[in-house]
């Protein structure tokens, strides 16, 4: 598995460039491997309900509710999409 993103979500997601700036600044300085130097880092799309959502998910995954992770855009219940 080759981790190329790294989403950054609730509240804090919100101070923007405040925030990431210096993250990919100091990832791209100082981390060691280079998996890491390389690594995007971006906002949640969904902000300060990534977590609510992500919460959801993991719910109706686990009460295996019907349907869930068949959607246009998922393969093998993976969000493929942006």
């Amino acid at each position: 598995m080759e981790v190329e993103l790294a989403v950054v979500g609730g509240g804090v997601a919100g101070a923007g460039e405040v925030l990431f700036a210096p993250l990919r600044r100091a990832l791209r300085d100082y981390a060691r491997l280079s998996f890491v130097r390389e690594l995007s880092v971006v906002p949640a799309q969904m902000g300060t309900d990534a977590g609510l959502v992500g919460a959801a998910a993991a719910a109706a995954r686990a009460s295996d509710v019907a349907g869930f992770g068949t959607a246009a855009g998922t393969r093998s219940g993976q969000c493929v999409g942006p």
